[in-house]
């Protein structure tokens, strides 16, 4: 997958913090938005590609760039909020074929509207997430592949653990024939406030061929008393030529009215390749 899950594909963390952003900035205060939650934040999802983290490492000696732009539109009685990663960064490296290092850096520009008058534009790059992701087992029968996804979010103003937050994820999925993947993640995010949310996504993707594959995904923020967001979204992704491939997507927030459109760009690279 070319994020795979992407949305970076996920930035699960990232979609799941966007509602609470948006929400703010009415209040002229802008906060990160977060990935998951990568993911994820949307008031809606991080999708960009795909959200779902892949449940596997890049591999040994594997450099893989994934660059990934998000715009979104959210509008609630006479405001309007849109919001452009510009673009998001993720750096995966394969430390082994077991053992992957993240470096995720979210840039977002954000523009408030009332009565269709633009009222404020609000540049930010206000959080780094590190992280590892560790794969646990291969797929087996119906047993699924399996990885656990750490990352460690810092505060840019103090790059300290004075202002840090973290997302954890589990990733699954099954390959079903030769043509279908089913990926799954479910996991926590606690924002630089200390605010824990969790996530579900749920990615089906069908490849007919190995330079062209279909995707369609729901993405689940919820609070331990009420879900704070579902969107559901469809997705293709394209090889363009040895290591360089583009996906495109488009999902609808089924709680809000927002819509967002994405694309990533991602390329590897074999560090070792004489």
């Amino acid at each position: 997958m070319v994020q795979d899950f992407f949305y970076d594909k996920y930035h699960l963390y990232l979609d799941s913090l966007k509602i609470n952003s948006t929400l703010i900035q009415y209040k002229g205060i802008m906060r990160g938005f977060v990935l998951s939650v990568l993911s994820v934040v949307f008031v809606c999802c991080n999708l960009l590609g795909q959200t779902v983290e892949p449940s596997a490492a890049v591999g040994k000696d594997i450099l893989q760039l994934e660059f990934e732009t998000l715009y979104s539109v959210e509008k609630s009685a006479t405001l309007k909020n849109t919001t452009w990663n510009i673009p998001n960064v993720l750096v995966r490296y394969g430390l082994s074929d077991n053992v992957e290092l993240q470096l995720h850096t979210p840039f977002t520009k954000d523009r408030c509207f009332e009565n269709n008058g633009l009222t404020s534009t609000i540049f930010s790059f206000k959080e780094v997430e590190l992280g590892v992701s560790l794969n646990l087992w291969g797929q087996r029968n119906i047993r699924p592949e399996a990885a656990i996804l750490v990352r460690a979010i810092s505060a840019t103003e103090s790059f300290g653990f004075k202002e840090i937050g973290n997302m954890v994820s589990l990733n699954f999925s099954n390959t079903i024939g030769q043509k279908f993947t089913l990926g799954y993640n479910i996991g926590t995010t606690t924002d630089l406030d200390k605010h824990t949310s969790g996530f579900y996504v749920l990615n089906l993707d069908y490849a007919p061929n190995p330079k062209i594959h279909f995707f369609v995904e729901n993405t689940v923020n919820f609070n331990w008393d009420s879900m704070r967001s579902n969107c559901i979204g469809l997705g293709a992704g394209f090889k363009m030529g040895g290591n360089l491939f583009v996906d495109f997507s488009a999902a609808k927030s089924l709680l809000h009215d927002m819509f967002y459109t994405g694309a990533i760009v991602t390329w590897a690279i074999n560090t070792k390749k004489p």
